[in-house]
């Protein structure tokens, strides 16, 4: 998938491809529920790397039990 936005509306909303790609991941992570890791990977950081950056963004973490117990299935831990 290829997505474009307008280099006057980028311009705009002072956007570069890093950080369109950083919102498009947190609002995923946020709206649809996608799990940290996948969100992580749309901008090549690991899961851990992205909850910091919701953290420093002031975003809520959304980790329950049932995250826990797919990285442990999965290994991530």
């Amino acid at each position: 998938m290829k997505i474009e936005i307008n280099d006057e509306i980028a311009e705009k909303c002072q956007l570069d491809e890093k950080e369109a790609l950083t919102l498009l991941a947190i609002a995923l992570y946020k709206f649809r529920g996608i799990h940290g890791s996948l969100a992580g990977k749309i901008i090549g950081l690991t899961e851990f790397e992205f909850h910091n950056l919701l953290s420093e963004k002031g975003e809520a973490i959304n980790y329950g039990i049932d995250d826990l117990a797919d990285d442990i299935k999965s290994n991530d831990l």
